[in-house]
Protein backbone atom coordinates (compact mmCIF):
# COMPACT_ATOMS: atom_id res chain seq x y z
CA UNK A 1 0.00 0.00 0.00
CA UNK A 2 3.06 2.77 0.34
CA UNK A 3 4.18 2.40 -3.18
CA UNK A 4 0.54 3.15 -4.19
CA UNK A 5 -0.26 6.34 -1.21
CA UNK A 6 3.27 7.72 -1.83
CA UNK A 7 2.36 7.64 -5.96
CA UNK A 8 -0.70 9.42 -4.94
CA UNK A 9 0.51 11.92 -2.51
CA UNK A 10 2.71 12.85 -5.74
CA UNK A 11 0.06 12.92 -8.42
CA UNK A 12 -1.59 15.44 -5.56
CA UNK A 13 1.73 18.24 -5.91
CA UNK A 14 0.69 17.93 -9.97
CA UNK A 15 -2.52 18.37 -9.97
CA UNK A 16 -2.94 20.86 -7.09
CA UNK A 17 -0.27 22.37 -9.26
CA UNK A 18 -3.15 22.66 -12.24
CA UNK A 19 -5.93 23.35 -10.78
CA UNK A 20 -4.70 26.60 -8.71
CA UNK A 21 -2.49 27.95 -12.02
CA UNK A 22 -5.97 27.67 -14.86
CA UNK A 23 -8.24 29.28 -12.65
CA UNK A 24 -5.97 31.89 -11.59
CA UNK A 25 -4.43 32.59 -15.29
CA UNK A 26 -8.16 32.90 -16.56
CA UNK A 27 -9.05 35.05 -14.01
CA UNK A 28 -6.02 37.50 -14.92
CA UNK A 29 -6.83 37.19 -18.19
CA UNK A 30 -10.23 38.90 -17.65
CA UNK A 31 -12.16 35.60 -18.69
CA UNK A 32 -15.65 35.54 -17.73
CA UNK A 33 -16.75 33.78 -14.62
CA UNK A 34 -19.05 31.64 -16.51
CA UNK A 35 -15.77 30.38 -18.70
CA UNK A 36 -14.12 29.59 -15.69
CA UNK A 37 -16.75 27.45 -13.98
CA UNK A 38 -16.63 25.58 -17.62
CA UNK A 39 -13.51 24.91 -17.47
CA UNK A 40 -13.30 23.88 -13.90
CA UNK A 41 -16.79 21.74 -14.62
CA UNK A 42 -14.89 19.74 -18.16
CA UNK A 43 -12.16 17.93 -15.42
CA UNK A 44 -15.59 16.66 -13.75
CA UNK A 45 -17.67 15.51 -16.58
CA UNK A 46 -14.37 13.81 -17.31
CA UNK A 47 -14.35 12.26 -14.15
CA UNK A 48 -17.76 11.22 -14.34
CA UNK A 49 -16.98 9.26 -17.88
CA UNK A 50 -14.22 7.56 -16.05
CA UNK A 51 -16.17 6.08 -13.69
CA UNK A 52 -18.22 4.39 -16.15
CA UNK A 53 -15.59 2.50 -18.12
CA UNK A 54 -12.40 2.36 -16.15
CA UNK A 55 -13.17 -0.34 -13.43
CA UNK A 56 -13.55 -2.77 -16.41
CA UNK A 57 -9.78 -1.35 -17.77
CA UNK A 58 -8.76 -1.94 -14.25
CA UNK A 59 -10.04 -5.27 -14.38
CA UNK A 60 -8.18 -6.20 -17.15
CA UNK A 61 -4.81 -4.43 -16.09
CA UNK A 62 -4.55 -4.82 -12.80
CA UNK A 63 -4.66 -1.52 -10.33
CA UNK A 64 -0.70 -0.48 -10.52
CA UNK A 65 -0.24 -1.03 -13.99
CA UNK A 66 -3.39 1.33 -14.30
CA UNK A 67 -2.14 3.61 -12.19
CA UNK A 68 0.77 3.86 -14.42
CA UNK A 69 -1.10 4.28 -17.88
CA UNK A 70 -3.15 6.92 -16.47
CA UNK A 71 0.08 9.25 -14.41
CA UNK A 72 1.59 9.04 -18.57
CA UNK A 73 -1.87 10.30 -19.89
CA UNK A 74 -1.91 12.84 -17.07
CA UNK A 75 1.56 14.08 -17.90
CA UNK A 76 1.09 14.61 -21.52
CA UNK A 77 -2.68 16.73 -21.32
CA UNK A 78 -0.56 19.05 -18.98
CA UNK A 79 1.80 19.80 -21.58
CA UNK A 80 -1.08 20.48 -23.70
CA UNK A 81 -2.02 23.73 -21.55
CA UNK A 82 1.03 25.93 -22.54
CA UNK A 83 0.43 24.99 -26.62
CA UNK A 84 -3.57 25.75 -26.47
CA UNK A 85 -5.11 29.42 -26.00
CA UNK A 86 -7.30 29.51 -22.49
CA UNK A 87 -10.20 29.41 -24.75
CA UNK A 88 -9.78 25.74 -25.58
CA UNK A 89 -8.21 24.72 -21.63
CA UNK A 90 -11.69 22.82 -21.42
CA UNK A 91 -10.48 19.47 -23.79
CA UNK A 92 -7.15 19.86 -22.13
CA UNK A 93 -9.45 19.12 -18.58
CA UNK A 94 -12.21 16.98 -19.67
CA UNK A 95 -9.02 14.29 -20.56
CA UNK A 96 -7.49 15.11 -17.11
CA UNK A 97 -10.32 13.93 -15.40
CA UNK A 98 -10.90 10.98 -17.12
CA UNK A 99 -7.66 10.19 -15.99
CA UNK A 100 -8.13 11.72 -12.64
CA UNK A 101 -11.45 8.96 -12.06
CA UNK A 102 -8.59 5.71 -13.07
CA UNK A 103 -6.37 7.51 -10.03
CA UNK A 104 -9.08 7.75 -7.64
CA UNK A 105 -10.53 4.57 -8.44
CA UNK A 106 -6.94 2.84 -8.00
CA UNK A 107 -6.20 4.21 -5.01
CA UNK A 108 -9.96 4.72 -3.06
CA UNK A 109 -10.46 1.22 -3.40
CA UNK A 110 -7.44 -0.46 -2.69
CA UNK A 111 -6.98 1.27 1.04
CA UNK A 112 -10.81 0.78 1.42
CA UNK A 113 -10.93 -2.89 0.76
CA UNK A 114 -8.47 -3.98 3.43
CA UNK A 115 -8.92 -1.53 6.09
CA UNK A 116 -10.72 -3.27 9.01
CA UNK A 117 -14.26 -2.26 10.03
CA UNK A 118 -13.71 0.13 12.75
CA UNK A 119 -10.81 1.90 11.64
CA UNK A 120 -11.83 2.29 8.21
CA UNK A 121 -12.84 6.26 8.85
CA UNK A 122 -9.26 6.75 10.52
CA UNK A 123 -7.04 5.28 8.07
CA UNK A 124 -9.25 7.14 5.04
CA UNK A 125 -9.09 10.14 6.89
CA UNK A 126 -5.46 9.70 7.49
CA UNK A 127 -4.47 8.98 3.95
CA UNK A 128 -6.64 12.38 3.20
CA UNK A 129 -4.36 14.20 5.64
CA UNK A 130 -1.53 13.18 3.42
CA UNK A 131 -3.15 14.55 0.51
CA UNK A 132 -3.79 17.89 1.90
CA UNK A 133 -0.76 18.14 3.49
CA UNK A 134 0.79 17.54 0.12
CA UNK A 135 -2.24 19.95 -1.55
CA UNK A 136 -1.22 22.81 0.61
CA UNK A 137 2.59 22.64 0.81
CA UNK A 138 2.16 22.95 -3.41
CA UNK A 139 -0.46 25.56 -2.94
CA UNK A 140 1.45 27.79 -1.14
CA UNK A 141 5.15 26.49 -2.50
CA UNK A 142 4.46 26.88 -5.48
CA UNK A 143 1.27 28.25 -6.12
CA UNK A 144 3.06 31.91 -6.15
CA UNK A 145 5.67 31.51 -7.57
CA UNK A 146 4.18 29.44 -10.54
CA UNK A 147 2.42 32.77 -11.60
CA UNK A 148 5.90 34.50 -12.51
CA UNK A 149 6.95 31.39 -14.38
CA UNK A 150 6.71 30.34 -18.14
CA UNK A 151 7.31 26.59 -17.29
CA UNK A 152 5.04 25.86 -14.21
CA UNK A 153 3.03 23.24 -16.90
CA UNK A 154 6.23 21.76 -17.79
CA UNK A 155 6.94 21.49 -14.13
CA UNK A 156 3.76 19.73 -13.49
CA UNK A 157 4.14 17.27 -16.08
CA UNK A 158 7.26 16.52 -14.73
CA UNK A 159 5.41 15.91 -10.93
CA UNK A 160 3.00 13.47 -13.27
CA UNK A 161 5.92 11.47 -14.27
CA UNK A 162 7.56 11.08 -11.14
CA UNK A 163 4.32 9.44 -9.37
CA UNK A 164 4.76 6.65 -11.21
CA UNK A 165 8.45 6.19 -9.96
CA UNK A 166 7.48 4.48 -6.30
CA UNK A 167 4.39 2.73 -8.20
CA UNK A 168 6.95 1.32 -10.87
CA UNK A 169 9.17 0.24 -8.37
CA UNK A 170 7.15 -1.82 -5.84
CA UNK A 171 7.06 -5.67 -5.86
CA UNK A 172 3.91 -5.53 -3.78
CA UNK A 173 1.05 -6.84 -5.84
CA UNK A 174 -2.12 -5.31 -6.49
CA UNK A 175 -5.74 -6.26 -5.24
CA UNK A 176 -6.67 -9.11 -6.70
CA UNK A 177 -9.70 -8.75 -9.61
CA UNK A 178 -12.52 -11.26 -9.25
CA UNK A 179 -15.76 -12.13 -10.46
CA UNK A 180 -17.96 -8.54 -11.65
CA UNK A 181 -19.86 -7.73 -8.28
CA UNK A 182 -22.91 -5.01 -9.35
CA UNK A 183 -23.39 -1.91 -7.14
CA UNK A 184 -26.06 0.19 -8.02
CA UNK A 185 -26.48 3.83 -6.91
CA UNK A 186 -30.35 2.66 -6.04
CA UNK A 187 -28.77 0.38 -3.77
CA UNK A 188 -26.69 2.92 -1.58
CA UNK A 189 -29.41 5.36 -2.07
CA UNK A 190 -31.48 2.53 0.04
CA UNK A 191 -29.24 1.49 2.20
CA UNK A 192 -27.18 4.72 2.45
CA UNK A 193 -29.40 7.77 1.24
CA UNK A 194 -26.79 9.85 3.54
CA UNK A 195 -23.67 9.07 1.69
CA UNK A 196 -25.56 9.71 -1.49
CA UNK A 197 -26.12 13.10 -0.42
CA UNK A 198 -22.61 13.72 1.27
CA UNK A 199 -20.99 12.70 -1.73
CA UNK A 200 -23.09 14.97 -3.88
CA UNK A 201 -22.97 17.57 -1.60
CA UNK A 202 -18.84 17.57 -1.00
CA UNK A 203 -18.74 17.61 -4.96
CA UNK A 204 -20.87 20.30 -5.39
CA UNK A 205 -18.95 22.47 -2.70
CA UNK A 206 -15.46 21.07 -3.79
CA UNK A 207 -15.95 21.69 -7.55
CA UNK A 208 -16.73 25.45 -6.65
CA UNK A 209 -13.84 26.08 -3.79
CA UNK A 210 -11.29 24.57 -5.91
CA UNK A 211 -12.09 25.76 -9.03
CA UNK A 212 -13.76 29.11 -8.22
CA UNK A 213 -12.48 30.20 -5.17
CA UNK A 214 -8.68 31.50 -6.81
CA UNK A 215 -10.83 33.01 -9.44
CA UNK A 216 -12.98 34.57 -6.65
CA UNK A 217 -10.01 36.00 -4.93
CA UNK A 218 -9.12 38.03 -7.63
CA UNK A 219 -12.39 39.15 -8.54
CA UNK A 220 -13.08 40.87 -5.73
CA UNK A 221 -9.63 42.46 -5.98
CA UNK A 222 -7.06 40.51 -3.78
CA UNK A 223 -3.65 40.58 -4.88
CA UNK A 224 -2.18 37.13 -6.42
CA UNK A 225 -0.52 36.00 -3.26
CA UNK A 226 -4.12 36.48 -1.05
CA UNK A 227 -5.97 35.06 -3.76
CA UNK A 228 -3.63 31.31 -3.77
CA UNK A 229 -3.54 31.67 0.84
CA UNK A 230 -7.41 31.98 0.38
CA UNK A 231 -7.36 29.13 -1.67
CA UNK A 232 -5.14 27.36 0.85
CA UNK A 233 -6.92 28.18 3.24
CA UNK A 234 -9.45 26.27 2.23
CA UNK A 235 -7.34 23.13 2.55
CA UNK A 236 -6.16 23.65 5.60
CA UNK A 237 -9.08 23.84 7.36
CA UNK A 238 -10.29 20.60 5.48
CA UNK A 239 -6.92 19.47 6.78
CA UNK A 240 -7.26 20.21 10.96
CA UNK A 241 -10.71 18.43 11.06
CA UNK A 242 -9.77 15.41 9.12
CA UNK A 243 -8.70 13.44 11.68
CA UNK A 244 -10.91 14.20 13.93
CA UNK A 245 -14.17 13.82 11.89
CA UNK A 246 -12.49 10.28 10.57
CA UNK A 247 -11.93 9.32 14.00
CA UNK A 248 -15.56 9.92 15.04
CA UNK A 249 -16.82 8.38 12.13
CA UNK A 250 -15.81 5.26 13.18
CA UNK A 251 -17.66 6.26 17.03
CA UNK A 252 -20.51 8.75 16.48
CA UNK A 253 -23.35 8.24 14.07
CA UNK A 254 -22.79 9.56 10.60
CA UNK A 255 -25.56 11.58 9.73
CA UNK A 256 -25.18 13.82 13.25
CA UNK A 257 -21.94 14.74 12.25
CA UNK A 258 -22.66 15.66 8.64
CA UNK A 259 -25.67 17.94 9.78
CA UNK A 260 -23.20 19.52 12.52
CA UNK A 261 -20.53 20.57 9.08
CA UNK A 262 -22.95 21.35 7.30
CA UNK A 263 -24.96 23.86 9.60
CA UNK A 264 -21.28 25.54 10.65
CA UNK A 265 -20.69 26.05 6.84
CA UNK A 266 -23.83 27.94 6.55
CA UNK A 267 -23.13 29.81 9.01
CA UNK A 268 -19.44 30.87 7.94
CA UNK A 269 -21.23 31.93 4.89
CA UNK A 270 -23.14 34.45 6.81
CA UNK A 271 -20.43 35.62 8.83
CA UNK A 272 -18.55 35.83 4.95
CA UNK A 273 -21.39 38.37 3.68
CA UNK A 274 -21.66 40.39 6.87
CA UNK A 275 -17.82 40.66 6.84
CA UNK A 276 -17.84 42.12 3.04
CA UNK A 277 -21.30 43.71 4.00
CA UNK A 278 -20.16 46.04 6.84
CA UNK A 279 -16.44 46.81 5.01
CA UNK A 280 -15.53 45.22 8.84
CA UNK A 281 -11.06 45.74 9.32
CA UNK A 282 -8.59 43.73 8.31
CA UNK A 283 -11.20 41.78 5.86
CA UNK A 284 -8.06 40.16 4.07
CA UNK A 285 -7.84 38.05 7.62
CA UNK A 286 -11.56 37.27 8.19
CA UNK A 287 -11.46 36.21 4.29
CA UNK A 288 -9.50 33.56 5.36
CA UNK A 289 -10.57 32.53 8.77
CA UNK A 290 -13.97 31.60 7.18
CA UNK A 291 -12.82 30.62 4.05
CA UNK A 292 -10.72 27.87 6.29
CA UNK A 293 -13.93 27.04 8.57
CA UNK A 294 -15.80 26.48 5.29
CA UNK A 295 -13.35 23.63 4.41
CA UNK A 296 -13.10 22.46 7.77
CA UNK A 297 -17.24 21.83 7.53
CA UNK A 298 -17.35 21.29 4.20
CA UNK A 299 -14.46 18.82 2.91
CA UNK A 300 -14.21 16.39 5.38
CA UNK A 301 -17.87 15.24 5.01
CA UNK A 302 -16.46 12.77 2.39
CA UNK A 303 -14.30 10.45 4.54
CA UNK A 304 -17.63 10.38 6.64
CA UNK A 305 -19.69 9.45 4.20
CA UNK A 306 -17.57 6.94 2.41
CA UNK A 307 -17.29 5.13 5.68
CA UNK A 308 -20.97 5.34 6.11
CA UNK A 309 -21.65 3.69 2.96
CA UNK A 310 -19.37 1.13 3.96
CA UNK A 311 -21.02 0.35 7.04
CA UNK A 312 -23.97 0.00 5.75
CA UNK A 313 -23.50 -2.18 2.21
CA UNK A 314 -20.10 -4.34 3.82
CA UNK A 315 -16.36 -4.00 2.21
CA UNK A 316 -16.57 -6.92 -0.41
CA UNK A 317 -18.07 -4.56 -2.76
CA UNK A 318 -14.97 -2.07 -1.79
CA UNK A 319 -14.02 -1.29 -5.62
CA UNK A 320 -17.60 -1.02 -6.98
CA UNK A 321 -19.03 1.58 -3.81
CA UNK A 322 -15.65 3.47 -4.41
CA UNK A 323 -16.71 3.60 -7.86
CA UNK A 324 -20.01 4.69 -6.86
CA UNK A 325 -19.38 7.26 -4.52
CA UNK A 326 -16.83 8.92 -6.79
CA UNK A 327 -19.21 9.09 -9.97
CA UNK A 328 -21.87 11.23 -6.97
CA UNK A 329 -18.41 13.54 -5.97
CA UNK A 330 -18.12 13.85 -9.67
CA UNK A 331 -21.40 14.92 -10.29
CA UNK A 332 -21.53 17.30 -7.93
CA UNK A 333 -17.98 18.52 -8.78
CA UNK A 334 -19.28 19.02 -12.29
CA UNK A 335 -22.46 20.83 -11.79
CA UNK A 336 -20.73 22.96 -8.77
CA UNK A 337 -18.24 25.53 -10.51
CA UNK A 338 -21.44 26.10 -13.31
CA UNK A 339 -23.73 26.90 -10.53
CA UNK A 340 -21.27 28.90 -8.85
CA UNK A 341 -20.35 30.98 -11.32
CA UNK A 342 -23.95 31.31 -12.68
CA UNK A 343 -24.66 32.89 -9.71
CA UNK A 344 -21.53 34.65 -9.60
CA UNK A 345 -22.41 35.89 -13.23
CA UNK A 346 -25.86 37.19 -12.34
CA UNK A 347 -25.33 38.99 -8.73
CA UNK A 348 -21.62 39.85 -9.13
CA UNK A 349 -18.43 38.01 -7.25
CA UNK A 350 -20.13 37.18 -3.89
CA UNK A 351 -22.54 35.01 -5.23
CA UNK A 352 -20.17 32.44 -4.64
CA UNK A 353 -20.90 32.72 -0.89
CA UNK A 354 -24.82 32.63 -1.57
CA UNK A 355 -24.45 29.71 -3.55
CA UNK A 356 -22.38 27.97 -0.51
CA UNK A 357 -24.90 28.97 2.04
CA UNK A 358 -27.79 27.98 0.03
CA UNK A 359 -26.47 24.43 -0.80
CA UNK A 360 -25.03 24.06 2.81
CA UNK A 361 -28.69 24.35 4.26
CA UNK A 362 -30.39 22.25 2.10
CA UNK A 363 -28.08 19.36 2.84
CA UNK A 364 -28.31 20.31 6.88
CA UNK A 365 -32.05 20.32 5.92
CA UNK A 366 -32.13 16.51 4.60
CA UNK A 367 -29.95 15.12 7.22
CA UNK A 368 -32.28 16.40 9.57
CA UNK A 369 -35.24 14.97 8.04
CA UNK A 370 -33.14 11.28 7.44
CA UNK A 371 -32.12 11.61 11.45
CA UNK A 372 -36.09 12.41 12.81
CA UNK A 373 -37.37 9.34 10.63
CA UNK A 374 -34.93 7.10 11.46
CA UNK A 375 -33.58 8.05 14.44
CA UNK A 376 -29.52 6.11 14.91
CA UNK A 377 -29.91 2.41 15.56
CA UNK A 378 -28.32 0.92 18.37
CA UNK A 379 -25.34 -0.91 16.52
CA UNK A 380 -25.06 1.58 13.23
CA UNK A 381 -21.25 -0.30 12.52
CA UNK A 382 -22.89 -3.28 11.82
CA UNK A 383 -21.19 -4.15 8.64
CA UNK A 384 -20.89 -7.68 6.85
CA UNK A 385 -18.40 -9.89 6.30
CA UNK A 386 -15.20 -9.09 4.28
CA UNK A 387 -14.06 -10.53 0.97
CA UNK A 388 -11.57 -10.23 -1.49
CA UNK A 389 -11.76 -6.74 -3.47
CA UNK A 390 -13.36 -6.96 -6.57
CA UNK A 391 -14.24 -5.13 -9.37
CA UNK A 392 -17.93 -4.05 -10.02
CA UNK A 393 -20.48 -2.65 -12.67
CA UNK A 394 -20.10 0.75 -11.87
CA UNK A 395 -23.31 1.50 -14.24
CA UNK A 396 -25.73 3.93 -12.97
CA UNK A 397 -28.24 1.04 -13.83
CA UNK A 398 -26.17 -1.96 -12.54
CA UNK A 399 -26.27 -3.87 -15.75
CA UNK A 400 -23.15 -4.78 -16.64
CA UNK A 401 -21.02 -3.51 -19.58
CA UNK A 402 -21.55 -5.10 -23.13
CA UNK A 403 -19.08 -5.43 -26.03
CA UNK A 404 -17.01 -8.13 -24.11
Amino acid sequence: MGAIVSGALILQIASTIVNTVVPLKMALEQKAPLLIGLVGSAYSVGFLAGCFVIPAFIRRVGHIRAFAVFAALQAVLTLSFAMTPLDLWGISRLGMGFAGAGHAICIESWISGQAKAGQRGRIFGFYQILNRLALIGSQIGVGYVSLQSHDIFLIASATFSIALIPVGMTKAKGPESGEVVSVRLNTIWQYAPASVIGCLYVGLMGGALTNVAPAYGILIGLDQAWAILLTAGIQIGALVLQWPLGLLADRVESRIIMLSATLSVVLCSLALGAVLWFAVPHTRFWLFGLFALIGAGAMPIYTVAVAHAYFRLGRERALGLSAQLLFLWATGSAIGPLVSTAFMQAVGPNGLLAYLGLLSAAAAAYLAFRLRRNPPSANPFAERPATAPTIPDVSPSGRAPTGK
